[in-house]
């Protein structure tokens, strides 16, 4: 049986409603009612109000001057006002029915919206936070872009990630949500809370997954390969040896960034200037390999990166100073530890 399209229920519909269509219509109407509970409140409304115009399908051709006699009789009755009123009501619900009918089906039947494409960008020492379609939620760590649709697939919902983010998904079991960094790695997810680091410039990217489970999936050996992970893990993934490690870590430091903080828990000077790097917009040099060794703890979160510097000089006897640069095309200010 055809699949009805709006000139054939708007023919179709006030006949139905009235009783005038044949075996064959209603059969037709009955099955496109069934496909929805919109399609079942549009015949409910309109048969409503056939009943209270006392309306009726009009033949198109239409007798002009009997229907003026037939007026003019009614309007010499004792009660014209009445007459007219009703014959006017009448006239008025026929008119309107077919233009009811076209905005109930236009106001009720779902519209396939097609997608666009979004791209989310945050400038250097910037964050912000981005509600997907679904209504999961995502934070945006500095010099990062996340591209999604404006409307999911029906299969998956499927973002790109090039830099760092912190993502709140909502569970969907039969939507499985994908995360796709760069070298060809992805995140698949099914309901949880993780951070992905993944910027084009840097060997690594890394996974913190605070609750619930993901699959980071990966190349190796010209194979697809995957890991899948436990909250309170981390797992890096060396983009040019393809080699993976998993850290127990508790998630705080690698997460702090969300809510405008540093946390440092024994962490590499190494790591806490990358970490200062993202939030500052500044460039370390690292020229003394003895400090490589060095571990921090602290929490940061309104001090000037001066502040900070001061007190990683004074806990490990570091020394830090502003270059000067003749490179007029590198825009972050580069600063030597020594």
């Amino acid at each position: 049986m055809e699949t009805l399209n709006i000139d054939q229920i708007e023919e179709l519909l006030p006949r139905y409603c009235s009783g005038e269509a044949t075996i064959e219509e209603c059969r037709m109407m009955e099955k496109w009612i069934g496909q929805s509970e919109d399609n079942y409140r549009i015949v409910k409304q309109i048969y409503a109000i056939d009943q209270v115009m006392g309306t009726t399908r009009m033949e198109l051709k239409v007798n002009t001057e009997k229907a003026l006699a037939s007026v003019n009789r009614k309007m010499s009755k004792e009660r014209p006002q009445v007459a007219w009123f009703t014959w006017v009501q009448r006239v008025a619900a026929i008119l309107f029915l077919p233009l009811l009918i076209t905005l109930a089906i236009q106001n009720f039947t779902p519209r396939t919206e097609i997608a666009r494409m979004i791209e989310i960008k945050t400038n250097p020492g910037m964050t912000t936070t981005v509600d997907l379609p679904d209504g999961s939620k995502v934070y945006l760590n500095s010099e990062s872009s996340l591209t999604y649709p404006s409307v999911f697939s029906e299969d998956e919902r499927n973002v790109q990630l090039k830099g760092e983010a912190f993502f709140e998904v909502q569970k969907d079991p039969e939507h499985r949500f994908v995360v796709s960094a760069p070298n060809h790695t992805q995140i698949e997810v099914l309901g949880t809370s993780f951070n992905v680091e993944a910027f084009e410039r840097d060997s690594f990217i890394s996974t913190t997954l605070v609750e619930g489970k993901v699959r980071f999936a990966y190349q190796k050996n010209q194979q697809l390969a995957t890991v899948v992970m436990k909250p309170g893990q981390k797992l890096m993934y060396n983009t040019t040896s393809s080699q993976v490690k998993l850290i127990r870590t508790s998630g705080e430091t690698e997460t702090a960034w969300k809510d405008g903080k540093i946390v440092f828990l024994a962490t590499p000077l190494p790591e806490a200037l990358r970490m200062l790097e993202k939030r500052f917009n500044v460039s370390f040099v690292l020229s003394n390999d003895r400090l490589r060794t060095e571990a921090f703890i602290g929490s940061f979160s309104h001090q000037r990166l001066e502040r900070i510097l001061e007190i990683f000089k004074i806990s490990s006897n570091i020394k830090w100073r502003y270059l000067d640069t003749q490179n007029t095309t590198n825009e972050k200010t580069q600063i030597e530890i020594y």
